[in-house]
């Protein structure tokens, strides 16, 4: 599967720049540590998370359709579906990290856990709104503030509408059509055959691609055709689950946002 990891890891050389001028307001970093994720996208894992569950044993199906038969399905789902939870974890450069995003197509409601191994960060979208919460750590660095963190770790800091503005792209549509475009083999480069197997207690067809290929996707046998998991045996793993089944984000309650006048 193509390497896009690096625009992803953009997010945490742009923090380290953050963290070089203190001087700006908080608002802006919020605001800008936010959007460097927009122009970013997934890929799959390096190494074996040990989150993810291994398949079962890989079996020829009999009576399965033929890959690129099962791709297409797969693509047509894909680009109907209106909701998704992505889950996986990567490394770029040395740089290890855990993703988990879930949300609509739409763009109204989604929720991002990234965790660099130093501490979670995670943004909340309801509608227009855009919600951060990290720990001390995080919030230690970005600033040094003792003043800042206390207020601010472990609670939703909002981000204000003029900063919120130019995040519009930031959300689960542009990151599963980019893993469709760019991490998803063609149907051309996949096996003719199709296994099957069980991820996590559902029945899988298993799809490879040719000699020099390292990726394997499942797809669901139900006649959904629902992509459930992304590999690479260099690039790592993603999971799909939760098609059009995503419970829908709300407004943190008032006592989980950090009183901070001066962000």
């Amino acid at each position: 599967m193509p390497a896009t990891a690096s625009r992803y890891i953009s997010f945490s050389h742009r923090e380290m720049s953050f963290m070089r001028h203190r001087r700006t307001s908080h608002l802006a970093l919020v605001a800008a540590v936010t959007f460097s994720l927009s122009a970013c996208t997934f890929t799959t894992a390096a190494g074996n998370p040990k989150a993810v569950k291994p398949p079962s044993a890989t079996r020829e199906a009999t009576t399965a359709p033929t890959a690129a038969a099962v791709y297409q399905l797969m693509r047509k789902s894909g680009a109907a579906a209106e909701s998704v939870h992505v889950k996986g974890a990567y490394s770029d450069n040395g740089q290890k990290l855990h993703l988990d995003v879930a949300g609509d197509r739409a763009g109204r409601e989604m929720r991002l856990l990234v965790d660099f191994g130093n501490g979670a960060i995670e943004i909340l979208k309801v509608n227009d709104d855009f919600y951060l919460r990290a720990d001390a750590a995080y919030w230690t660095r970005l600033d040094g503030s003792a003043t800042i963190t206390n207020l601010a770790a472990g609670k939703y800091v909002k981000v204000p509408a003029g900063s919120a503005a130019g995040m519009g792209d930031f959300r689960v549509d542009t990151l599963l059509n980019q893993v469709f475009a760019s991490d998803i083999p063609t149907a051309d480069k996949l096996n003719t055959k199709v296994q099957t197997t069980d991820v996590d207690g559902v029945h899988a067809y298993v799809m490879t691609t040719k000699v020099a290929g390292d990726a394997t996707i499942y797809v669901s046998t139900d006649g959904k055709a629902r992509l459930m998991r992304a590999e690479s045996t260099t690039n790592g793993t993603l999971d799909f689950t939760e098609w059009d089944s995503v419970v829908p984000t709300s407004t943190p309650p008032a006592d989980q946002l950090a009183k901070t006048p001066n962000l």
